[in-house]
């Protein structure tokens, strides 16, 4: 993954012979890592949110006693639980296609941090123990996400809409 290649106006400036055409796709970046250093890292960010949520549940279930609530409203507070993981879902989607491009190591760390605060969160809200915290902290990470995804040079350069 490493850091994003040059800009294509650096390399002409330094006279780069390998910038025979210059469409941003001429560029190689002769020290891109290797498929399986890849998807290594690939797979080490992507479960550092999944071991967070899992920590934070295994922490609430153990620590915490079972609250004492009419089991329809347990029932409820638990789907509501889930429609939050498949929100936390898609935005891990979204952030593994971001894997597939150019992306600096501090970015990717922000993006995992910030998913993994989202998935701590859900776990701590599965054990149903001091609600509102819980969905505070959810939404932080959610918001995190967005902040840092503002920030990202590769959404950054999207077309606005007009209007």
């Amino acid at each position: 993954m490493g850091l994003l290649p040059p800009p294509v106006e650096m390399l002409r400036a330094e006279g780069d012979p390998t910038l025979a055409d210059p469409s941003p796709d001429a560029v190689l970046v002769s020290d891109a890592p290797s498929a399986a250093k890849v998807w290594a890292l690939r797979l080490r960010l992507i479960l550092t949110p999944v071991l967070a949520g899992t920590v934070a549940l295994a922490t609430t279930l153990a620590l915490s006693s079972a609250p004492q609530m009419a089991a329809d409203l347990v029932r409820l507070l638990h789907g509501m639980v889930l429609i939050k993981g498949l929100i936390g879902l898609g935005a891990g989607t979204l952030f593994y296609w971001r894997l597939g491009r150019p992306l600096s190591s501090g970015l990717a760390w922000r993006y995992v941090a910030c998913l993994s605060l989202s998935a701590a969160a859900l776990g701590w809200l599965w054990g149903l123990h001091w609600v509102p915290a819980g969905s505070a902290l959810y939404w932080a990470g959610l918001i995190g996400l967005l902040l840092v995804g503002s920030r990202d040079p590769l959404f950054a350069n999207l077309p606005r809409r007009p209007g």
